[in-house]
């Protein structure tokens, strides 16, 4: 089997147990932060094997738009991990911030992706 065919089920794997720790979580609170760094383990895989491999064939020909989507994927972390902070400051920590870096550098990750797809098939 195939290295990315692994990774694949790695990812599943990672995505049911994200699911399973929060359903836990509903029921036992202290098991909120395994949920989130399961959550955020997943979308690392999923960047791995989604966006990443179509931005780093294009590295080389847009540095700048590389580099400009990694500050827009640390502004809305920021910026929405503040937000975050006011609305439910009990879940404040380290594991959210991850979690919403992840969430943000997933999304931003997309886009730009999909930019260098578009751009590419023209």
């Amino acid at each position: 089997m195939d290295i990315w065919r692994k990774l694949q089920i790695a990812n599943v794997v990672m995505a049911v147990v994200a699911v399973v720790l929060s359903v836990a979580a509903l029921y036992a609170t202290n098991v909120v932060y395994w949920a989130m760094w399961a959550w955020s383990l997943a979308l690392w895989l999923f960047l791995f094997l989604g966006p990443m491999p179509v931005v780093e064939r294009n590295r080389r020909e847009h540095p700048v738009a590389m580099a400009l989507s990694f500050l827009v994927a640390v502004l809305v972390a920021v910026s929405v991990n503040t937000w975050l902070r006011e609305q439910w400051p009990e879940t404040h920590g380290f594991s959210r911030g991850v979690l919403v870096y992840s969430v943000a550098y997933v999304v931003v990750a997309l886009v730009f992706a999909g930019w260098l797809k578009l751009k590419k098939n023209r």
